[in-house]
């Protein structure tokens, strides 16, 4: 991964199925120089693990599943999460609209 730029927020947003992303964070939550990690996958608690070292915002943990819904009458040409529009359509800050749209480990 290439970062985008210096003076931005110090955020990491993954998105994927559970196994690919526990497989990334485990052998790569070292070195991710990022602070805060946004997941969008199924099974949220399975990431408490990494909350130690990162701040780490799932969907709703208490949910094994994120469900994903056609984004195109939402304005998006892929499958979206309930997590993603609430993000998009949130107001404030991008912190502001992370911790309104997804829950912290």
């Amino acid at each position: 991964m290439v970062p985008v730029g210096t003076g931005c927020p110090d955020i990491l947003f993954i998105t994927g199925h559970t196994d690919y992303v526990e497989s990334y964070l485990r052998s790569a939550t070292k070195s991710v120089p990022e602070k805060t990690v946004v997941i969008t996958s199924c099974m949220g608690r399975s990431f408490k693990k990494y909350s130690a070292r990162k701040e780490v915002y799932v969907p709703d943990p208490k949910r094994p599943l994120c469900l994903l819904r056609d984004g195109r009458p939402y304005g998006f040409d892929f499958e979206i999460s309930d997590a993603e529009l609430d993000l998009y359509n949130s107001a404030g800050t991008i912190t502001e609209r992370i911790q309104s749209a997804y829950q912290r480990l």
